[in-house]
């Protein structure tokens, strides 16, 4: 008697265990899945949002990223930070710094003393990947200057994309940034960046001329602006022997300016393409002049 009771009650109990395991099962899926989720670190270092996406992020001492289906993945510092300044023509505009970007004491120090906006020196920073440092220029003798401005190291093939992105962010701030050095034996070059809104002070600090054919700084400041008057383009880089042009519109008459180009830079063309033809050629397919005396 004593066996059949027992037999009963013990599958009574096996099921009551297996119904609570049910439904613990069901609250920690629940948990996981659920529409609230908290920061690793907890306390007032990490904020969160909860909703249908499960997207979740902490700044500034971690990033979380969680989804329905219960994945987590944590990792570096995140951060996004907006900063409303005043233009050179009076009007507001917001930098936006994203990413992991942070700056060295150096370049603290060197925002202070050049009165740049830190957050422009973050945007360089996250656009370059490489370290700020001081920009240096020329005089007119030729030795090397401490210049007013910035300058960081970008990879050769990143040379073009980010130099247009830092343009189209920081020219309508008041900077200018401009290509500094092409070094393609080491396949790295440099972009520096000027406070200001007149793109000749980048000749005027690189003192670009060609000196080996008696033709001054200001010679190729005066040329530069005589063919600003038939055309119109950016200065977008520039060393003491060389500036690049980029045309917004070319020259309707293109044969007499590739004529006077070679006239004020012959090796422009000898070095380049050869004659005035295959000048004409590598403008229209690149809307760019590259001018050097070497």
């Amino acid at each position: 008697m004593n066996n059949h009771c027992r037999c009963p009650l013990y599958l009574l109990f096996t099921i009551g265990t297996a119904f609570l395991m049910m439904g613990a099962g069901n609250q920690a899926t629940s948990v996981m899945t659920g529409a609230s989720a908290s920061s690793p670190t907890g306390g007032s270092t990490g904020s969160v949002r909860t909703g249908m996406t499960g997207t979740v992020k902490s700044c500034p001492t971690g990033s979380v990223k969680s989804s329905v289906t219960g994945s987590i993945k944590s990792g570096a510092t995140c951060s996004v930070v907006t900063r409303t300044t005043t233009t050179p023509t009076g009007s507001a505009a917001t930098i936006v710094t994203r990413g992991t970007a942070t700056l060295s004491p150096y370049a603290e120090e060197l925002a202070r003393v050049l009165k740049f906006d830190h957050q422009v020196l973050l945007l360089v920073k996250e656009e370059t990947q490489g370290h700020i440092q001081r920009l240096v220029g020329f005089d007119e003798p030729g030795y090397q200057i401490i210049a007013p401005g910035i300058a960081a190291p970008v990879p050769e093939d990143r040379t073009d994309h980010v130099l247009a992105e830092l343009r189209q962010k920081l020219v309508p701030l008041g900077y200018l940034p401009f290509v500094v050095e092409i070094n393609a034996g080491i396949k790295t070059d440099r972009i520096g960046v000027l406070k200001g809104t007149d793109p000749y002070e980048i000749l005027r600090i690189m003192h670009t001329d060609g000196d080996e054919y008696d033709i001054s700084n200001q010679d190729v400041i005066d040329r530069l602006k005589e063919w600003e008057k038939i055309s119109s383009f950016d200065i977008i880089g520039a060393d003491s022997d060389w500036v690049e042009l980029e045309f917004k519109t070319l020259p309707k008459d293109l044969k007499s300016f590739a004529e006077e180009v070679y006239d004020f830079s012959p090796d422009t063309v000898d070095q380049g393409p050869g004659n005035t033809e295959g000048l004409m050629k590598e403008l229209r397919k690149t809307n760019r002049l590259f001018l050097w005396w070497d």
